[in-house]
């Protein structure tokens, strides 16, 4: 690093506070100064009275930085980059690098086209413009240590785009009560059948017969599966109702933190009735990921089990049931399209009506 940059850099230490910060922040070690500041770039504020020194080193080192930063709830690795490496972070937030003489920057950004990157101090105010560095000045004043920091949660999980593949993820992660709702469901569509046929059997079999002890056992295990299908259904209901509490609130954190992050000039672009009208709208994925996906899934298990049954029982009736219901699955297939686009004008018209009422 030249004498002019070393120049600005100084000058932006000396100037520069850093917004919102404690009176002692100018005592502060340098490197401690810098890994506040990306703490607070990402919404997360550190105490220094928290940071602990397990090295002999007077200087913190960036095991000791990351350390604190993950104990204050962030994500954090200590680790050497090289310059190639400096030259990806062209859009990414701030990254902190310990200077060989215990001091340490703020990378802000590159410039693969120029090959240099761009520094501040973390004295610097918010507003002070970052200095373009290249490899070589760089070179003179760092060995390659740096600190990364982002919050605890995700980028990928806090801004990954509202799909239904989004939502099929946020289904999966309940894999395990899933798993016991279609354990329960499919004994449950058991229970369902097993009575119907040993009705049948009684009907033909006992009766005709007069066989009072078979009467007497078959009615017997028909009260038992009554009462076991009764505390298996029971089980069930607690599950859903555990399920449904668990993506209804899920779903709520994900649109409030993407509302909350939502940039400034999108408000200023998309009027407030809009806004509220689209946000109206997550009620109805709510009612379908509590009410009727679960249903459905319930559905399919319980059809399972008793397309064979129906097959067993009479084969041309069940290959009936199976063609009645290709031709309302065409049937509903050939109308998705224009439902679809329909749909659309519908929920642009009312788009705009909200967001005129709105305003």
């Amino acid at each position: 690093m030249d004498a002019e940059a070393t120049g600005k850099v100084g000058s932006q230490s000396e100037a520069g506070r850093a917004p919102g910060g404690p009176a002692e922040f100018d005592r502060i070690a340098p490197r401690l100064k810098a890994v506040l500041r990306v703490a607070r770039y990402h919404g997360v504020e550190l105490d220094p009275n928290e940071f602990k020194v397990a090295s002999a080193s007077p200087v913190p080192n960036a095991t000791d930085l990351s350390q604190w930063a993950q104990n204050g709830g962030m994500w954090s690795r200590a680790l050497r980059i090289r310059w190639s490496h400096l030259l990806r972070f062209e859009h990414t937030g701030p990254v902190v690098l310990l200077f060989n003489d215990g001091g340490a920057g703020l990378l802000t950004g590159a410039s693969p086209e120029r090959n240099v990157v761009f520094l501040k101090s973390a004295d610097a105010p918010e507003d002070a413009e970052a200095i373009a560095i290249d490899e070589l000045r760089l070179s003179q004043v760092w060995a390659g240590e740096a600190v990364l920091l982002r919050p605890a949660r995700s980028y990928i999980a806090a801004d990954a785009p509202f799909t239904l593949g989004w939502l099929i993820d946020l289904v999966r992660f309940e894999s395990r009560s899933m798993r016991d709702i279609g354990i329960a469901s499919f004994t449950l569509s058991l229970l369902t059948v097993l009575p119907p046929l040993m009705v049948m059997t009684l009907v033909n079999k006992v009766l005709q017969f007069n066989s009072v002890s078979t009467l007497v056992l078959l009615s017997a295990t028909i009260a038992v599966l009554f009462v076991y299908e009764t505390l298996l259904g029971h089980a069930r209901r607690l599950i859903i109702n555990v399920v449904g509490a668990r993506l209804d609130t899920k779903l709520n954190l994900h649109v409030f933190s993407r509302l909350l992050r939502l940039p400034l000039d999108y408000f200023e672009r998309h009027p407030a009735g809009e806004t509220m009208y689209h946000l109206a709208q997550i009620y109805r994925i709510r009612e379908f990921l509590t009410g009727k996906l679960l249903s459905t899934f319930l559905d399919l298990i319980t059809l399972c089990v008793l397309i064979p049954v129906m097959f067993y029982i009479n084969a041309t009736l069940g290959w009936m049931v199976l063609a009645c219901a290709g031709v309302i699955m065409l049937i509903i297939f050939a109308f998705l399209a224009p439902l679809r686009r329909r749909y659309q004008q519908v929920v642009d018209a009312e788009t705009w009506k909200a967001a005129a009422l709105g305003e």
